[in-house]
């Protein structure tokens, strides 16, 4: 009898401390992320609330998001979200920054007084054209078939969008239902390739000093004797800060969960972390880093309207990318460490200034070597994977021992990647002239093979002469008739 009781006691215990762990810790985590997400989908990828539930948020994600209730007010543009009535949150969506997460009406009130006036972008379109004669047309047919194909009875690797840039002309491009060539959708990590571009348009316009100069960040700088001090932009960009950081997303008290989705200041926290490894040392993954580059940015342009726009008036407007947003956090600053979202061709624009050398409409954007800098591995490092906030590889490309291994689908040595959560891929091959975006909802690794995709497509585009030059594109779109049968 007393041995039932002790259960029957042990069991009470192990109930009430999961449901006091689910509303301390995971139900915060699950209401943000619910009402973030949702915001995202529906106000600036244009999804409908059942689809951006059941897809954004709940496919193939932790079961316990099930218990997040989530709001929608379609005519105020926000989302709020709760766990059974308690820790709401709320997100709001604002033109020209997307959505960010608010604690209560006062907040969002505040963040939509201190909304930024962003002068309208000037659209220019891509040129688009048949793909050329030596292309099998109905292999690449195949591969994107696949692509966009669910091999399963059940959704799981939901692939929204695939583009095919070939010297600088879309050659082809497929789209799931509900998503069009003019649907922003999220990067997630891609974003830190172009926060690159977004200091290297600040280098190339003489507002930062060089990459190798230590990173203008008030707090590290006022403390006596700060090792952190002496981090330098090329430490973030190279994920060789020595700051200690968790990037287990599926942990929802890891560093990465709490600074997109509890912290006020995104930022703020990344620069908190103290130091685990001398800078420039060790390569360390840390989506802090990038953020800590945001505050940089905004230290380096003096005021926060000025701040606000740099990746508007910088990037987007001579690239003609006029939808694209980077969302910010509660406090202000930008996330670009995730929070973009694009049109497939917009993010193949910014694939396509790389393939060109920073060079666009016969302009440089990018100071000249500049693209070699983030297609290179650190200093100390020179068999990595990593560049300057570019992927060099793609995962499972190598041993344990670091050394390339034979028995996955070869890549051209000169590709380089930009990389997302949930599977989005920007792929540049120079060789080829090929610039190819994945974007999708996948989140079982076996649902969809990356690696066999881009070698694929690969194979079947021939290796360009050396001396050819890619086409400068120049916004015109007279040629899209041409497309038509490969789309």
């Amino acid at each position: 009898m007393q041995l039932i009781k002790a259960i029957f006691i042990g069991l009470i215990l192990i109930g009430l401390s999961v449901v006091s762990a689910f509303f301390i810790w995971l139900a915060p985590v699950g209401a943000a992320y619910g009402a973030k997400i949702m915001c995202s989908a529906i106000f600036v990828n244009g999804l409908t609330s059942s689809r951006a539930r059941a897809e954004d948020v709940l496919a193939d994600n932790s079961p316990l998001l099930s218990l997040i209730t989530t709001n929608v007010d379609l005519r105020n543009q926000t989302v709020s979200a709760h766990a059974f009535g308690f820790r709401k949150r709320f997100a709001v969506y604002r033109p020209n920054l997307g959505c960010t997460l608010a604690n209560d009406q006062a907040h969002i009130t505040q963040l939509r007084n201190s909304t930024p006036i962003i002068r309208q972008v000037a659209a220019k379109s891509l040129l688009t054209t048949s793909l050329p004669g030596n292309v099998d047309r109905r292999a690449l047919n195949n591969i994107l078939f696949d692509v966009m194909d669910e091999p399963g009875p059940q959704p799981e690797r939901r692939t929204r969008a695939v583009l095919i840039l070939h010297q600088g002309k879309v050659v082809a491009e497929r789209y799931a239902d509900g998503i069009s060539s003019q649907t922003p959708l999220p990067g997630w990590s891609m974003t830190k390739s172009v926060w690159n571009a977004v200091l290297g348009r600040m280098r190339n316009e003489g507002m930062m000093p060089d990459v190798k100069s230590p990173v203008l960040i008030n707090e590290w700088q006022a403390q006596t004797n700060d090792p952190r001090a002496l981090i330098t932009y090329d430490d973030l960009l190279h994920m060789r800060s020595g700051l200690e950081f968790d990037e287990s997303y599926w942990n929802p008290l890891s560093d990465v969960v709490q600074m997109l989705f509890i912290e006020q200041a995104a930022a703020g926290y990344a620069v908190s972390m103290p130091l685990e490894n001398t800078p420039g040392e060790v390569f360390s993954y840390n989506s802090g880093a990038t953020n800590i580059l945001s505050a940089a940015v905004r230290n380096l342009s003096g005021s926060r309207s000025t701040y606000l726009v740099r990746p508007t008036d910088l990037l987007f407007r001579p690239l003609g990318i006029d939808n694209a947003v980077i969302e910010t956090d509660p406090d202000g600053y930008f996330i670009p460490s995730s929070f973009m979202h694009a049109t497939a061709r917009d993010w193949a624009k910014i694939g396509q200034l790389f393939l060109q050398d920073g060079v666009w409409e016969e302009t440089r954007l990018l100071p000249e070597g500049w693209v070699k800098y983030s297609t290179s591995p650190a200093e100390n490092d020179p068999d990595g994977i990593y560049g300057a906030h570019w992927w060099l590889d793609l995962p499972g490309g190598r041993d344990d021992d670091g050394n390339p291994r034979r028995d996955v689908p070869t890549l051209p040595d000169d590709a380089f990647f930009a990389l997302g959560h949930d599977g989005q891929s920007m792929t540049i091959i120079p060789s080829k002239e090929l610039v190819i975006v994945r974007l999708g909802v996948t989140r079982k690794r076996d649902a969809f093979s990356l690696r066999k995709f881009i070698s694929d497509i690969s194979a079947v585009f021939p290796d360009m002469p050396d001396e050819a030059d890619g086409e400068i594109i120049d916004g015109d779109d007279t040629e899209n008739a041409s497309a038509d049968d490969v789309k």
